[in-house]
């Protein structure tokens, strides 16, 4: 099974758009292998001064998290995304990080097909944490 249909099993097809099926949703909507997915460098997004801040989106999992997070970091956990989707602003622009930027990317992937403006963190907490990025371990 590749990566992008795990994602697709894990996330779904996404909310069906007036009643339609799911899978009659997912027919229109681009396949995520066609989505090109935007990524920030570590030390272009901690060089974010002032302004609109964008919104980090940790999904990784609850035991990754309590190694170290991003301060500031909304944690939703990448199955769960779907359920929680209220949690997001729409109009942010989101940034997704994960461990080495994997998953992120999946995920930001699947964001923008639900229309909203993500992006993934390049190398995920990892590349974020080597290249000097304050690291919270509470919270």
């Amino acid at each position: 099974m590749s990566l992008f249909d795990s994602l697709r099993k894990v996330l779904g097809a996404g909310p069906a758009a007036d009643g339609q099926a799911p899978e009659a949703v997912l027919q229109e909507r681009p396949a995520l292998e066609s989505i090109v997915v935007p990524e920030i460098m570590p030390a272009a997004l901690m060089a974010v001064e002032g302004g609109a801040q964008p919104l980090l989106l940790d999904c990784r999992e609850h035991y990754e998290r309590r190694i170290g997070f991003i301060p500031g970091s909304v944690h939703i956990p990448m199955r769960e995304i779907p359920f929680r989707l209220g949690a997001l602003d729409r109009s942010a622009d989101v940034v997704v990080y994960c461990a080495h930027g994997h998953r992120s990317y999946d995920v930001a992937g699947w964001l923008i097909m639900q229309g909203y403006a993500a992006r993934s963190l390049r190398g995920g907490i990892t590349a974020w944490q080597m290249q000097g990025g304050p690291i919270s371990l509470e919270g």
